[in-house]
């Protein structure tokens, strides 16, 4: 009945990654109208802060602990509060269903599969440790700024000028990046050609932080024992090499609730989403419906409390991006 999921899901993220373009090139516009005389002033894009995480994650702390609200990056806050929502309630589903770098790094690995015929599996005894980093360097930030970081610190750093244009400093690290990040970024593109979802499975912190949280999730994707014919489509299907096929609950911080294991399943009742005590049953259009629906619901509720809008005059703008090139860490 659902064995069009992935290619819905596909079509979600492209459209979703298109969007995020748009946001991108408006963003554009509005820095250049800083930068070069004569360009036509296009407002701000909040979104854009989206990209800024570390800044989001210190703004979460300083909100639990003061109940302040950054106001100079308040949608990236916004945001990282949908995301962690999305994350506890609905699995990782941020990471399969939302995030664009989820998007690209999935499209590498199918256009892999085009041109190689396959991708790799790393053997169990390299996965394993190398799936350890991307623990290690969230288990960095939290320590240094969860546990160590003094509020007082968190919000001097918040209302600097170099966090006030770190988004500017993103899009240019991104337009004109050094020899060294193009060697980077390329050999990750590599990589994630033959190793399907590279990043996301051995580097990626966000979604580590994500995995962690999503195993309080009181929803599960659920092996019915009695209607699974043990066909193994599940795991064979499943991108993330889980043997889905021998488990009754799905209770991995790998799972991204992809649904893939649902789609390829021959038997429509022997894998499902349910609640801990399977007295709730999603049907797959239900959570995409409420995946989605939590993300943007937060955003909207952002907008209508003015937590989404930035309180950075455009005068400032004006005197800060000529010198964004002057502030650093």
């Amino acid at each position: 009945m659902f064995k069009k999921i992935r290619w819905l899901r596909h079509s979600i993220q492209i459209a979703f990654s298109l969007f995020l373009l748009y946001i991108g090139w408006r963003f554009y516009q509005f820095v250049s109208f800083f930068e070069q005389a004569g360009r036509q002033f296009v407002s701000r894009p909040p979104s854009v802060e989206g990209f800024l995480p570390i800044s989001a994650l210190m703004a979460f702390k300083l909100w639990l602990t003061t109940g302040v609200f950054d106001s100079v990056h308040p949608a990236g806050l916004a945001i990282f509060i949908a995301v962690l929502l999305v994350s506890w309630l609905f699995k990782k589903g941020f990471c399969s269903w939302i995030c664009p770098i989820g998007t690209l790094s999935e499209g590498l690995g199918l256009l892999g599969q085009k041109i190689f015929g396959s991708n790799i599996t790393l053997p169990r005894w390299l996965d394993k440790p190398l799936m350890a980093v991307k623990y290690l360097v969230l288990g960095f930030f939290l320590k240094v700024i969860v546990l160590d970081m003094p509020v007082a610190a968190i919000s001097a750093f918040l209302h600097a000028p170099y966090n006030k244009i770190a988004d500017v400093k993103m899009l240019k690290f991104f337009l004109s990046p050094s020899p060294f990040t193009v060697k980077v970024l390329l050999i990750l593109m590599l990589l994630s050609l033959i190793i399907r979802h590279f990043w996301c499975r051995y580097l990626c912190p966000y979604g580590a932080l994500l995995g962690l949280l999503s195993l309080a999730s009181p929803f599960k994707i659920t092996r019915e024992e009695n209607y699974c014919v043990g066909c193994r489509a599940c795991t064979r299907n499943c991108p993330n090499h889980l043997k889905v096929d021998q488990m009754r609950r799905v209770y991995s911080p790998e799972c991204t609730a992809c649904l893939n294991c649902i789609d390829s399943c021959p038997v429509p009742e022997a894998l499902r989403v349910t609640s801990t005590a399977k007295r709730l049953y999603l049907k797959p259009p239900h959570y995409i419906i409420l995946l989605w629906g939590t993300f943007l619901a937060v955003i909207l509720l952002a907008k209508l409390t003015g937590h989404w809008e930035t309180s950075i005059p455009l005068e400032e703008y004006a005197r800060l991006i000529p010198l964004s090139d002057m502030f650093s860490h």
